[in-house]
């Protein structure tokens, strides 16, 4: 990522342009509202002195690009004025640039703006969200299986869309050595978007809920019951995009001796909407094996937990997966690192990752609240993980799993019957 460099004039400039970004763009607070709200009290000082007009002669500057942060040049006019202002009036300029730092330092969010972001006309993308499902070089395998937890019902599509475009990236891949498998697992009351899914899914499971969603339920589901059964297992969320080398490279790296587990970034971008266009127009429509950053917008999450994280099967299986007793928003995946590092050798990597925007609600002060109150690393659970019918009583005259995998015309696995979603475990599978 683009660390914070303040060892001169310019990048102590850009430090304050970024920052006034980070306290005025939407973006930027949808990255984490959590950590965006922790770095505000910096960001507002440095807004207040930076557009004060009788101490900075940049001020209208300043005020320009906070009424419209999106718009690469009038970040790089800010930068342009800052610049020699701070290189000829230090002192004068002191407060402000220290207060840039400070905020660089601390805070978990930073900004990326790309040399050559466009501006005018954006990428056009198709009006249904769909983008065009490359065929797969090999059939599904088993060396790994990528689960991808899942639930849309905004009006807007946007978590849809960009799960169309994570599959799409994650059929362009490399060659992997025993084939690789896509689970996804929709968490609704109904099968909502089950035919866009199977269409380039590898593998396709339903499990009802109505209720706040449990990321940690749904990933346990997608390996317990999958029909793969693969030697390394990657959670993956739905807004990633993939570079096409993405699943040859990581599987390569627990290949190594003694790898457990894996994180394969340390920061991620999170892109803005028009960003998102257009990477998932590089990526998914145009074929491009890797996304370039020069012209991608967003937002850096720095040292973020979760969004995909690497481990080999025999590692979930003696951790117990991820805890089930998180539901809602935020814990679970923090959970799941601290226990997989207590557990094995958890590995990192510095790979170039983004995140696809998507509109952000924030959580209640009570959901938020009830998972603060779970322990980290008190995850013991005393009967099988990943139990699909969890919330849900089922009938007495329907089968126990209603909606399982089975390999479709395709090649994909979607399907009903009880032994393909699952009930057929492996005896090391059967005690989690």
């Amino acid at each position: 990522m683009d660390r914070p460099r303040v060892d001169d004039a310019r990048s102590a400039a850009r430090l304050i342009a970024d920052a006034l970004v980070i306290h005025s763009d939407p973006h930027a607070r949808a990255t984490n509202p959590y950590h965006w709200f922790q770095s505000q009290p910096l960001t507002e000082s440095i807004a207040g002195l930076a557009c004060d007009e009788d101490r900075a002669p940049f001020a209208p500057a300043a005020r320009r690009l906070m009424e419209e942060p999106a718009q690469p040049e009038r970040h790089r006019r800010l930068v342009d004025a800052l610049t020699p202002m701070v290189a000829q009036f230090p002192e004068r300029m002191r407060e402000l640039t220290d207060l840039a730092r400070r905020a660089a330092h601390r805070g978990r969010i930073g900004y990326h703006l790309g040399e050559a972001v466009p501006t005018g006309a954006r990428r056009p993308l198709p009006p249904d969200g769909a983008v065009p499902a490359p065929p797969r070089a090999e059939p599904p395998g088993s060396a790994a299986q990528i689960v991808i937890p899942f639930r849309d019902r905004s009006a807007s599509g946007h978590r849809l869309r960009n799960l169309l475009s994570c599959l799409s990236s994650l059929r362009d891949q490399d060659r992997v050595d025993g084939g690789y498998t896509v689970t996804v697992v929709e968490a609704d009351e109904s099968p909502r978007w089950r035919a866009e899914i199977e269409a380039v899914a590898d593998e396709y499971l339903f499990a009802r809920h109505d209720g706040p969603f449990n990321k940690a339920w749904v990933v346990n589901v997608g390996v317990v019951r999958s029909a793969s059964q693969a030697e390394t297992v990657c959670v993956f969320d739905a807004d990633l995009l993939a570079d096409r080398g993405f699943v040859a490279r990581n599987v390569g790296r627990l290949g190594e001796p003694g790898a457990g587990a894996l994180l394969p970034y340390r920061d991620m971008l999170y892109l803005d909407d028009a960003s998102s266009e257009r990477a998932i127009g590089a990526r998914c429509l145009d074929g491009e094996p890797a996304l370039d950053p020069g012209v991608l917008r967003g937002f850096w999450m720095r040292r973020p937990v979760g969004g995909c994280v690497w481990l080999r099967r025999e590692v979930f299986d003696r951790i117990r997966g991820m805890d089930e007793r998180y539901e809602g928003w935020g814990g679970e995946d923090v959970d799941l690192v601290l226990r997989l590092q207590a557990s094995t050798a958890l590995y990192a990597a510095d790979d170039f990752m983004v995140h696809l925007h998507h509109p952000v609600k924030a959580p209640r002060p009570d959901e938020a609240a009830r998972n603060d109150e779970i322990p980290y690393m008190t995850w013991r659970p005393t009967g099988p993980i990943g139990q699909i019918d969890r919330y849900r009583a089922a009938p007495a005259d329907a089968p126990a799993h209603p909606v399982g995998p089975r390999l479709s015309p395709a090649g994909s696995f979607v399907g009903d019957t009880p032994e393909a979603n699952g009930q057929a475990l492996t005896p090391d599978a059967a005690m989690v």
